[in-house]
């Protein structure tokens, strides 16, 4: 395979774009993505593989836009999440591509004293098998909960709680990125974006800010209102951990729910994260589904490097 058939996407190539995506059969969206989204991908970093003879794309993968949050230490790395991957080929053939696909949007980062961290959710094996060809390595899995919405018995209530406030933001990042490893940190931007749909609730001890829930709602088309919710975000200070407040946060977003006569309250979890998972199911919630793996490159990016074309 020529490197030369490799180039970034177009907002032109949307029409072969979904053409590759509708049929193929080795093809991936981030759970959040839909299909009229095409567009916003191509505003990431993203590559194309091109038939030279005929002009149609034969391969697509698109990462998100890289967001570092101001909250990090100097030392972390930035991250870069897959959002979506389409290969016509198959077997070794589409592992190759694939590789070749993801080198090109790599060099197209600029240089940064940080490592970018490269990282995917996917249960799917082509995409595993394709990720690890690409020196991705398994580092964690997300575990999924669900919880019918039902009445909460009363925990202990060592915080005060208050809604969040805009310019709670750039604190609650910080505390974000003391609870959380890089992969799983939401900085200052990510947390605006989840506040214009997220009912945010801060839990305060003399005054200072401990932690942190997000709650979002969904409709579903329930005749009784909200038929369900999701709890995005459950975030406590290291140093204020063990000491009730995450469940008090919890329950609390449990009982908002079911006021609104939500029919489900669902959430997510990393496999490693097992004070998280004692919580959860502390509180009746249930594994559902499978667990989806997580796959992780950390690259240093010293300096520009051309792309062909």
């Amino acid at each position: 395979m020529n490197l030369s058939s490799i180039r970034p996407g177009r907002l032109e190539d949307l029409p072969e774009l979904q053409r590759l995506h509708a049929g193929s059969l080795r093809r991936y969206y981030y759970d959040d993505l839909g299909d009229g989204e095409e567009p916003e991908l191509c505003k990431g970093v993203n590559a194309v593989l091109v038939d030279r003879h005929t002009g149609k794309l034969n391969g697509f993968l698109a990462f998100d836009r890289v967001w570092r949050s101001q909250a990090l230490p100097d030392s972390a790395p930035s991250k870069v999440p897959l959002r979506a991957a389409a290969i016509s080929s198959a077997g070794a053939a589409a592992r190759l591509q694939f590789h070749a696909l993801f080198e090109h949007t790599r060099l197209q980062l600029p240089p940064q004293p940080q490592d970018y961290l490269f990282y995917a959710l996917t249960d799917q094996g082509w995409l595993r098998a394709s990720l690890q060809e690409s020196g991705f390595e398994h580092c964690d899995a997300v575990r999924f909960y669900e919880r019918s919405s039902r009445a909460v018995e009363p925990v202990y209530q060592p915080a005060d709680l208050r809604p969040a406030q805009p310019s709670d933001l750039p604190q609650l990042a910080r505390l974000d990125a003391a609870a959380f490893e890089p992969l799983w940190h939401m900085g200052e931007t990510e947390l605006r974006h989840l506040q214009r749909d997220c009912r945010i609730e801060i839990a305060e001890i003399e005054r200072t800010t401990v932690g942190y829930s997000a709650l979002r709602l969904f409709s579903d088309g329930s005749p009784r209102g909200f038929g369900s919710a999701q709890l995005v975000r459950l975030a406590v200070h290291p140093g204020a951990q063990s000491g009730g407040i995450g469940r008090q946060l919890l329950a609390a977003s449990l009982c908002y729910a079911h006021r609104l006569r939500t029919e489900r309250v669902f959430l997510n979890t990393q496999e490693s994260n097992t004070p998280s998972r004692n919580l959860y199911e502390s509180l009746r919630f249930r594994k559902r589904g499978r667990s989806v793996p997580v796959f992780v490159n950390r690259v240093r990016q010293c300096q520009a490097q051309p792309l062909t074309r």
